[in-house]
């Protein structure tokens, strides 16, 4: 039977590499807000949620907003004059057996998360597909990109990973025997949107 399987409605994840080592002031900074914590539901995460405005976090800044834009560009790939900004930030906290639970993030256009300290053989951040049809399961006799509910991205110290804020992600049970730190963000789009002729423009 002669067929094809047409792609549609892809979902972008993109990751990048600091490509260097977080120096001492850095290293520093995210230990000592650890002490300064919320709690959540399997983990803790800094009362500090503009932390990416810090001096000591200059040059990860840099790097996130830098990394964000790319993506804006690439995925979104905006005709007017459309810019976005990181608007809030995070540190997260999990300890071994330690967990987040499934989320998104409201408010938000692409979120990301940069992480300080990751086990490469063990640390995933995990997403799941957008509605799930929870009603029926059928069983698979191998996974494809089209009958799996849930996709695992291995992540490493320095790796920043951008996705679609609205995906539901989390991080299962941490096996590692290292602490994983990472910092999350958000963003939101400002400039133009829409188009006059189309009568939605608004500018923000």
């Amino acid at each position: 039977m002669d067929y094809k399987i047409i792609d549609i409605f892809p979902t972008a994840v993109m990751k990048f590499k600091l490509g260097k080592n977080l120096n001492k002031a850095e290293i520093d900074f995210v230990n000592l807000h650890e002490s300064k914590h919320y709690q959540n539901a399997g983990n803790t995460y800094s009362r500090n949620t503009f932390i990416l405005n810090e001096d000591e976090m200059k040059h990860i800044s840099e790097f996130c907003n830098n990394s964000l834009q790319m993506y804006f560009e690439k995925v979104i790939n905006p005709l007017t004059d459309t810019n976005i900004k990181i608007t809030q930030s995070w540190l997260n906290y999990t300890n071994t057996k330690g967990f987040h639970h499934e989320h998104d993030h409201p408010n938000s256009i692409i979120s990301g998360v940069f992480y300080f300290s990751a086990d490469k053989e063990k640390d995933i951040i995990a997403f799941n597909r957008l509605p799930s049809n929870k009603q029926i399961q059928i069983f698979y006799k191998e996974a494809n990109d089209y009958n799996t509910i849930q996709t695992d991205i291995k992540v490493e110290t320095g790796d920043l990973v951008l996705f679609p804020s609205y995906i539901p992600h989390f991080v299962p049970p941490v096996e590692s025997s290292k602490k994983r730190i990472s910092l999350a963000f958000n963003s939101f789009v400002y400039g133009e949107l829409g188009l006059p002729q189309a009568l939605n423009y608004v500018k923000i």
